[in-house]
């Protein structure tokens, strides 16, 4: 017997009758924790060590981008600071090339949190990248 999708009064991510939540896939993974200093001198060090470039700035927060050209997915990395509180999100882009090669199963944005099958390898990249980051800094990696 195929299990039906959910209806609309049913939360989403679940199989009717089924007793466990799919994984449903972030558009991007949050990143939140508090920092007594500023994490500045860690991220911009972490950043060269692994490739990631800034690619925008604001008052509190920066972006960085590893990966360029037609046929990369670009890792992304957003974080903000605001006095001891950091925030940010961090995701891979798929271009629409890499989306038309992949008949549209990869969607533009991916977090990068484990689990699923669209874009494991970029992903995994991205992950540990991260993880390195969030170990310098004294935060629990992202599973």
């Amino acid at each position: 017997m195929l299990a039906r999708l959910h209806s609309p009064d049913e939360e989403p991510g679940w199989l009717a009758d089924s007793p466990e939540p799919q994984h449903t896939m972030t558009k991007r993974t949050p990143i939140s924790f508090q920092s007594g200093q500023s994490i500045w001198p860690t991220v911009e060090k972490w950043a060269a060590e692994n490739g990631y470039k800034l690619v925008s700035q604001d008052g509190s927060g920066r972006t960085f981008q590893k990966g360029v050209g037609f046929l990369v997915a670009p890792m992304m990395l957003s974080l903000a600071q605001s006095g001891d509180t950091v925030a940010g999100e961090a995701w891979i882009r798929a271009g629409l090339f890499v989306r038309i090669m992949a008949l549209f199963l990869l969607p533009a944005e991916m977090g990068i949190e484990s689990g699923g099958f669209k874009g494991v390898l970029p992903r995994k990249i991205a992950r540990t990248a991260v993880n390195k980051l969030l170990t310098a800094l004294g935060q629990q990696p992202i599973g």
